[in-house]
């Protein structure tokens, strides 16, 4: 069954790419599929970068 992502998970995602960590590290670290986080950034990442706290904002709008 597919869970959201949580707004401390995507923290962690903006923190863990600034660190440049590879989005497989990232998934183990969270515990979800790599493929997971190819969409989270590929889908969220704008002019600005991925700025996790806009991203939870649309995700809850979406929902």
């Amino acid at each position: 069954m597919y869970k959201q992502l949580t707004l401390e998970q995507r923290h962690y995602i903006n923190i863990a790419r600034k660190n440049d960590e590879s989005m497989r590290t990232i998934a183990k670290d969270l515990n979800v599929s790599h493929t997971t986080i190819s969409r989270e950034i590929k889908r969220n990442t704008g002019g600005r970068g991925y700025r996790y706290v806009q991203v939870n904002d649309f995700a809850q709008q979406r929902h």
